[in-house]
């Protein structure tokens, strides 16, 4: 089927760009909230069991606003695990970053403490 290799291209495609970051486990940005909507039809008797509907939305910010992309249940577990390692490997970037940063400030502040030392010696 056209769906199925298209599928398998993507997750291909996934495996290649999370081995070049060095990653094994996929993640991805966003929020997952569950909603509950009152359904309008009387008497509704769906899946649910009442006469509400839930759903699994992941909410992102794309400037300045929401965008929301709809999780079929079979993947909420999945996409939340996803969430999951977004969030770990935010951290890990600021920590990342956070070294960097202090290795440009030892860096300047050594170079002028060489620069006195070089300057008393005269």
């Amino acid at each position: 089927m056209k769906t199925e290799k298209t599928s398998l291209a993507i997750k291909k495609t996934l495996r290649r760009k999370l081995s070049g970051l060095g990653r094994k486990e996929p993640f991805m940005e966003g929020t997952l909230v569950t909603v509950h909507r009152r359904c309008g039809r009387p008497n509704c008797k769906c899946a649910t069991g009442g006469p509400t509907h839930t759903a699994h939305i992941l909410t992102t910010k794309v400037k300045a606003k929401t965008k929301a992309l709809y999780v079929p249940v079979d993947m909420v577990e999945e996409v939340g695990r996803w969430g999951a390692q977004y969030r770990r490997l935010k951290v890990q970037i600021k920590e990342v970053c956070a070294c960097c940063e202090q290795l440009v400030r030892l860096h300047a502040k050594e170079k002028r403490a060489a620069k006195r030392k070089a300057g008393q010696s005269r």
